[in-house]
């Protein structure tokens, strides 16, 4: 029964692939005794508990959306105020909240209370009190956050260049194809991709459909992430830089029309 339910409808011929995700990997048994005991005392109590896991996917999405389309309006998704934007992170000076990236080609680096260091990749805050330090993809170091002094982000001078570079073509509207400038009339038709081809997810926006088809045959993505024929929210297969959800499943969502 498991497997149905994270199997891909191919007899209809119809792509609804829930992928498995990583965290459940070592866990098969577990959840398919859990579904078949449900299913033996009452097959209506299995039914409720994939409805419930269906709406609590729903609404997680619904609140990714809120959050997206606020921070798209320079808001803040905690108190709904004015956001400060830098070249890597925005900041709430209201309520502190803030949002970064790490850098892909540069490195953090974790100052400890000691004066030791831990060099990583990327750093990622956890609710269980512990900063992980991640490198290619791996956890690599698991610290006590009450044992760091701060974290340092060195970022390359060609991945800020770049970055600026990237900033000024956003602000100013760029079809990430034919480079033309994006008509604020047909700006609700833009396409939006996110696509990873190496680690790290990028997102990319185009003018039309026309743009969109030649960039994916110009730049097809590896077949084992499959970006262009999946939603983020299927996939957890590269870092996500941004939300990592996609904004036109998201759109359809909040339409209603999923």
């Amino acid at each position: 029964m498991l497997k149905n339910f994270f199997k891909k409808d191919d007899d209809n011929g119809i792509n609804t692939t829930r992928e498995r995700q990583i965290a459940i990997e070592g866990q098969d048994e577990e959840a398919q005794e859990a579904m078949d005991l449900l299913a033996q005392e009452n097959q209506a109590d299995l039914d409720a508990t994939l409805d419930e896991i269906s709406e609590t996917v729903r609404e997680a999405a619904k609140a990714s959306l809120r959050d997206i389309k606020l921070m798209e309006e320079g808001r803040c998704p905690s108190c709904g105020h004015k956001t400060n934007q830098f070249l890597f992170t925005t900041v709430c000076a209201s309520c502190g909240w803030f949002d970064f990236i790490s850098p892909e080609e540069g490195k953090s680096i974790i100052h400890l209370k000691g004066g030791s260091v831990i060099e990583c990749g990327t750093t990622f805050d956890t609710k269980g009190g512990y900063l992980l330090g991640i490198t290619d993809g791996v956890v690599r170091a698991k610290v006590p956050q009450d044992n760091v002094e701060h974290i340092e982000f060195a970022w390359t001078d060609e991945e800020v260049q770049k970055k600026r570079e990237s900033r000024v073509r956003e602000e100013a509207g760029i079809c990430s194809w034919c480079e033309k400038a994006l008509s604020e009339v047909e700006k609700n038709e833009n396409i939006i991709v996110y696509a990873a081809f190496g680690t790290h997810q990028n997102r990319y926006v185009f003018c039309s459909e026309k743009c969109n088809e030649s960039f994916q045959d110009q730049y097809p993505v590896r077949i084992h992430k499959n970006c262009y024929n999946r939603t983020c929210l299927d996939c957890d297969l590269c870092l996500k830089r941004f939300s990592g959800e996609d904004e036109t499943f998201l759109q359809k969502i909040e339409q209603g029309k999923v």
